[in-house]
Formats: C-alpha cells, structure tokens, sequence
C-alpha cells in the first residue's frame, strides 16, 4: 500500500515517512453492526507491520487514528496457527480487545484468505476464531464475578438506582451493575470524573431484558475512563463477564445483546463448559 493511501486511513496529523515504512497493510473493518435495527457497530484500523515496528510508533499510529481500535499484527505471524495480536486506543494500550480481535480475523479470511486459530495478547490471553457457515465467531474463556458491596460506592456515579454489583476482581478489573426499574439504558446518565476517582475497575452496566429462553435479550453499556475510554462503542471482551452471570442468574446460555452506547452495537453468545462464543 502506498503511503499516500496509508495515511488516508488516519487523522489529518501525518505519521513521519520512516515510521511508514514499517506498514505493509492497513485495512477499516467494521464488526458488531445492524443495519436491520439501524446500529452502527465499530470499527477497527487493522495494521499489518514488518519487523521494526515499536511500542511507541504503534501508540503514535493509533493516536492519530479515528478508530475505537488499533490493532497491530506482525506480517511473518498472520499465517501462523497462533498469532501474536496487540491493541491501541488513543492514550493507551488495550489489554483485552473482542471488537478489534474479532475484526482482525475478518480482516485477514477478507484479504488473504487465511486466519490464525488463536490470537495471543502481551498477556498470553487465547482468543480462539472459529469459523461457521459465512461466520467469524470469537471464543473466549469467560470470567466469573461475585457479588461485591459496590452499591453506594457507584450511586453518585449513575442517575439510576443501583439494584446489585458484581465485581471480578478489586482492580483492574470488571464490575457488573444491575439497575432498579429501567426498561433500558439509553438514558442513563454518568458522572465519568468520580467514576475515575472512586472505582478501580472498568463497569459494565447491565439490563436484563427477556428471560425467555427462545428470545432471550439484554441490554448492556461499557465504561472503562480509568482505561482511557469514557464509553465504548462496541465490547466484545466483556462478553466473557456478561454470559456467565446471566446464566448463573437465570440458566440462560443463548442471549442477544444490545450495546447501547450512542452509536449501538449488536452481539450474540452461546455460552458453554465456562466458554463464550461470540459474532
């Protein structure tokens, strides 16, 4: 790809011309819309490098970048069965990424014909592809959560009642809010400066819509400011918190998510044996 073209694919901030010659393909790929229920989805700026590229160059990259994500992967790896897989968003590095994973996968099946089996994070977190009829779908290990004492901790936080928390982990984490009365979430509201300031891990807010296991539905929104992103679009990685907790509370394996950030996203799971699989 020639440069001129590589540099249409970010801001109007040009990259210098030697951290250039260290992309071999950039490709925009959306993932997680609907344009049956008129939702926008995501995106993803998949950057496919040559040896060289550093830490630095691929933050710089994505901060010139209009995309949620950034994702970077080595050009001698994407033929590889495992595939080493890094994400970006505009201040920082993304330690889980479903969106930018699961478009990476498109991406490649799109261009090249191929796709590794597992992506692996700085981490060595496994993001299984699977591949169906006409489908890219991601697996990932899910994430169990415990009922915390979060409730008046995040009150001032939201414009709706709380009705019950679960958390992950302490830090660095997720935590599942659970909302009294609300058909959706829409119109809640946040208060991201003391979000920041009182809580240490990224919230999932969390509506349970259908419990009918033949149409079962839920609404959820993600909110990680501590992580540098006030709200994102679409969050295929919290999926894995999200399957298991609906299941432990109401045995259903089989849900329709609707993200309702601004834009809107559509996700589906099954969850089995402690896996979630995503598309």
């Amino acid at each position: 790809m020639q440069a001129k073209a590589k540099r249409a694919l970010l801001s109007q901030r040009r990259l210098q011309q030697p951290r250039l010659r260290y992309i071999k393909h950039l490709y925009s790929v959306p993932v997680f819309s609907s344009s049956q229920h008129n939702l926008a989805g995501s995106s993803a700026l998949i950057v496919i490098y040559t040896q060289g590229l550093s830490t630095r160059v691929m933050q710089k990259i994505a901060s010139n970048s209009q995309h949620p994500a950034s994702v970077f992967l080595n050009e001698n790896e994407i033929s590889h069965r495992v595939c080493n897989i890094r994400w970006f968003n505009q201040t920082s590095e993304i330690k889980r990424c479903g969106h930018g994973t699961l478009a990476a996968a498109k991406c490649l099946l799109a261009h090249f014909g191929f796709c590794p089996s597992h992506f692996i994070s700085n981490d060595k977190e496994r993001f299984k592809i699977k591949r169906a009829t006409g489908r890219v779908q991601l697996q990932l290990a899910a994430i169990n959560s415990k009922k915390s004492d979060e409730v008046n901790s995040l009150s001032d936080v939201f414009s709706h009642s709380i009705k019950a928390t679960y958390s992950t982990a302490y830090k660095n984490g997720y935590t599942v809010v659970l909302f009294k009365n609300m058909a959706d979430l829409k119109h809640l509201e946040v208060n991201f400066t003391h979000l920041v300031n009182v809580h240490n891990n990224a919230v999932i807010a969390l509506q349970i819509h259908s419990i009918n296991k033949n149409n079962a539905s839920a609404y959820f929104r993600y909110f990680a400011p501590q992580f540098g992103v006030n709200e994102d679009t679409a969050t295929g990685s919290a999926v894995s918190v999200i399957a298991p907790l609906i299941f432990r509370l109401h045995g259903l394996n089989k849900v329709t998510l609707l993200q309702q950030s601004p834009k809107g996203a559509l996700l589906n799971y099954t969850f089995s044996s402690n896996q979630v699989v995503v598309s």
